[in-house]
């Protein structure tokens, strides 16, 4: 057999580059090998954990997916992850729009997210919990787990917000009940004590709590009895927020041992009455009907919001150990019933904010009366309400009262109409050192609802009235704002 000998390639082919058929393939090979080679994966650990460090808790899951390689990365970013916001959004926004079947389908994946983040959590704290879906009494176990396994991590930091569709309240629909068992107390007692039956529930309230700082319920059923606990059993806990809880009635924060300084109580509508004494609470925000509302010795209360239908005397009454010391300032002007009521004077309000019916002639004079009131004020919030039919309202003439700390204006709700504009004209005037007016055309939230307001998405007819009252606030006023003030129109 004749030995195949291999020709030197020629002096040219060298030169050039030694062209050689077999050593192209070769390299092309290899060519498309790095091209294909997945260069991330081959990082080490350390390095793709740090990747997925910067991305969201869910998408560093859904890394998962790619590879057995990726499989279980995610769980190294999990045990050093201190915050768990199991928020939604996108997802809530689409509810209102789907079916009943693919709705439940979409309710069941959120379940399903957060269980499996909670089994595999291997991390000793987790500072903020927060769950934000649709969830009603139909998910109430893994709920219950999940609140449990926050008290075990220590949290800082609890929401439950369960709005139906992410948006209404569930004064219609079944609503979680905050299981008072999981804090040891007996429900059919009026006192507060702990059950003896289950001890590891007991020990896990008492330490899991400790650290405690915000604690927020939206559309969950808690009691009186579980508030207080918490009130007298966290002794760091400074905010808490207890929004659409529909057998809430009575609430007592009481004593200096309290460490609470924000208190929020939203509509919640079996709500009669609550006493605030002796603590070192620094803002109140109640927004409901009508209540029993006592408050004393509140040394440091500077901030109250009070959205009640009740009349400005009554208000004033309820108000009246904290008045004078009080620096922001919210009402719901829109029952006002006494017109002449004589206002005490509030000393240290620096902002004041009113909600009115458009269409309420007493304006002005209301205004003016805050104003005359308000020496030091400095900004100045109204939010005008429509009725369902466009009226042109005459107001009653109001006094001039020449103010000079007044410098910011803001208007909710402007429409355009001659009355909005006689609003503006009789600030202007009257604020001689104002450096900005801020109009909003868009229509307030009654004060009623309290939903968040960017998950509602504006029909066409009212994107429409908007652009048309934008059009007429600016036709209305640029001309008659003064050029030393600054002019936003929304």
């Amino acid at each position: 057999m004749k030995k195949r000998v291999r020709r030197p390639t020629s002096q040219f082919a060298q030169e050039q580059g030694g062209y050689n058929l077999r050593d192209r393939k070769k390299n092309k090979h290899e060519c498309n090998n790095i091209l294909g080679l997945d260069r991330i994966s081959s990082l080490p650990n350390e390095v793709l954990v740090s990747i997925l460090s910067h991305l969201s808790l869910k998408e560093a899951q859904a890394t998962s997916v790619l590879s057995r390689r990726w499989q279980h990365l995610w769980r190294h970013v999990l045990a050093s992850t201190r915050t768990l916001d199991f928020d939604a959004e996108k997802t809530l926004c689409r509810l209102s729009n789907v079916r009943a079947g693919a709705r439940d389908l979409l309710i069941c994946r959120y379940v399903d997210w957060v269980n499996n983040v909670v089994e595999h959590h291997r991390g000793p704290v987790v500072e903020t919990f927060r769950i934000c879906f649709d969830l009603d009494p139909k998910f109430s176990s893994s709920l219950d787990k999940w609140i449990q396994f926050a008290m075990e991590k220590g949290v800082k930091m609890l929401e439950l917000d369960l709005l139906s569709y992410g948006v209404f309240p569930r004064k219609f629909f079944p609503c979680y009940i905050f299981p008072h068992e999981l804090l040891g107390i007996k429900k059919e007692s009026t006192s507060k004590h702990l059950c003896s039956d289950i001890p590891s529930l007991h020990r896990c309230a008492c330490i899991g709590f400790k650290s405690l700082t915000v604690l927020n319920f939206k559309s969950v059923d808690v009691e009186e009895e579980v508030l207080e606990y918490f009130l007298s059993n966290c002794p760091v806990l400074e905010r808490l927020l207890v929004d659409d809880s529909p057998n809430l009635r009575n609430l007592r924060v009481v004593g200096p041992s309290i460490s609470l300084k924000y208190l929020v109580i939203e509509q919640c509508s079996s709500f009669v009455s609550i006493e605030i004494c002796d603590t070192n609470l620094v803002s109140f925000i109640y927004v409901g009907c009508e209540i029993n509302m006592l408050l004393r010795n509140l040394p440091h209360l500077v901030e109250v919001c009070d959205y009640s239908y009740k009349s400005i005397g009554d208000a004033f009454t309820q108000l009246s150990c904290c008045l004078s010391q009080l620096e922001i300032l919210k009402l719901n002007g829109l029952l006002f019933q006494e017109r002449n009521h004589v206002f005490p004077v509030l000393a240290n309000l620096k902002q004041l904010e009113l909600k009115f019916q458009a269409n309420d002639c007493f304006i002005l004079l209301q205004l003016a009366s805050f104003i005359k009131a308000s020496p030091y004020l400095h900004r100045l919030v109204l939010e005008l309400y429509p009725l369902c039919e466009r009226i042109e309202t005459r107001f009653k003439k109001a006094s001039k009262c020449s103010h000079e700390y007044l410098r910011v204006v803001e208007i909710g709700g402007y429409d355009g109409r001659a009355s909005d504009f006689e609003i503006v004209k009789y600030l202007i005037e009257n604020a001689v050192q104002l450096e900005k007016i801020v109009i909003d055309p868009a229509d307030p939230i009654e004060p009623h609802y309290c939903f968040p307001k960017h998950r509602i998405k504006k029909t066409n007819e009212e994107v429409e009235r908007e652009e048309n009252a934008r059009n007429l606030a600016k036709q209305q006023l640029i001309e008659k704002v003064p050029s030393t003030v600054e002019f936003v129109c929304l």
